[in-house]
């Protein structure tokens, strides 16, 4: 999700949760549970990238994938908090 690579966040967010839905059948885990936790990861990850990798995640949760309504599992930090100066 570096955007020095060019990848497209949004596209990578969306495999995470459909590979995470495919997963949980095989693993006897819920596709919500699966797609929820897939999805916050995601969120959290793209915090770490930036604003605009923020909004291209949340993009694809607002929709259902994969016949999924993705709910995130709690409230998370979209920026990194500033170092505490030494």
């Amino acid at each position: 999700m570096s955007p020095e690579v060019g990848g497209d966040v949004g596209k990578s967010a969306k495999g995470a949760v459909e590979g995470a839905i495919v997963a949980a059948r095989d693993i006897g885990v819920s596709a919500e549970d699966a797609a929820s936790a897939a999805g916050t990861g995601a969120l959290r990850a793209a915090g770490e990238v930036g604003l605009s990798a923020i909004d291209q995640v949340q993009g694809v949760l607002r929709k259902s994938i994969s016949g999924v309504k993705v709910v995130l599992r709690e409230p998370f930090q979209t920026r990194k908090a500033s170092p505490e100066p030494r």
